[in-house]
């Protein structure tokens, strides 16, 4: 297995440099609404309801130091680069997203649990758990956080070893099959409601479609070799790489209300993504494999 698209190895103390500063920054924005003096541009002839004239860029900057800080700690090359450390990536970006989807789907059922339960102290607390969006705001790096944390993880403990567990994937039956179709039924479901002003149908699609088409991505093929899983590494890599850049020119371009929907959306693009190149890069490979064979 071959690791590709990494960053060269001294960018990572760049890439820490960058993040540090930038998650303190983005506490005093988040939590203190600090921002910086000066640090505005005029936008808007006037004044909206959601949207200011002046637009700071002090949580932009902070996001921005904290993406590309994290991306070049998560993807710099490490010292000796072989077929070892190129599985501990996958198995580290396998984990990542999946943590990160289970602390989602944490988030869905006490919001759940909030709106049916009446007692107070309950509701209180999962108030504070929901409140002000803020999963949307640490869902923007948690993949990338829980990813080097994992990858360095597995480097420390395995520096001796030259064998590491395979990542675990669903059985191809059902799964496959399930993560599909459920998939396409949330799509046209959510196109449709949106054409039709069904809004609750909609984000109540937009919601599930991560859980399906987690299910499409960690679902085996029929046969798993060494390509499929270089492939599944380059995929994912690919998948992060082109998330983080959208999310960045959105960070940039869209303010308010409408960030908040780059935020709904940014919970769907990493899986759908990795599919698109996933089964193009097999589709590509299996027909030049049948041209060959003519």
């Amino acid at each position: 297995m071959k690791t590709s698209f990494l960053f060269p190895p001294k960018l990572k103390y760049l890439g820490a440099l960058l993040a540090i500063p930038g998650f303190v920054l983005g506490y005093f924005v988040v939590y203190r609404n600090y921002e910086i003096p000066g640090f505005e541009i005029r936008l808007r002839a006037k004044s909206s309801i959601f949207l200011s004239a002046m637009e700071n860029f002090t949580n932009e900057l902070a996001l921005t130091l904290v993406i590309i800080g994290l991306l070049l700690v998560a993807f710099s090359r490490v010292k000796k680069e072989d077929e070892l450390t190129a599985k501990m990536r996958l198995n580290a970006l396998y984990w990542a997203i999946l943590v990160n989807y289970i602390l989602y789907a944490f988030i869905i059922v006490i919001t759940l649990l909030g709106s049916l339960l009446k007692d107070p102290p309950i509701s209180a607390i999962i108030d504070d758990l929901t409140k002000n969006f803020d999963f949307y705001i640490y869902n923007l790096f948690t993949p990338l956080l829980i990813f080097t944390g994992r990858f360095y993880f597995l480097l420390l403990r395995n520096k001796n070893d030259f064998d590491l567990k395979p990542v675990l994937f669903l059985p191809n039956k059902p799964y496959r099959f399930l993560g599909k179709w459920i998939s396409a039924i949330m799509v046209a479901a959510a196109i449709a409601s949106f054409a039709f002003k069904w809004n609750d149908v909609g984000y109540d699609a937009v919601f599930i479609l991560p859980f399906s088409l987690l299910l499409w991505v960690y679902s085996r093929e029929k046969e798993e070799d060494e390509f499929i899983s270089s492939t599944r590494l380059e995929a994912m890599q690919i998948a992060v790489y082109v998330n983080y850049a959208i999310l960045l020119l959105s960070n940039f371009f869209v303010f308010g209300v409408d960030f908040l929907g780059v935020q709904l959306v940014n919970l769907v693009t990493i899986p759908l993504i990795f599919l698109i190149w996933f089964n193009f890069k097999v589709y590509r490979i299996s027909r030049e494999a049948e041209i060959k064979s003519i």
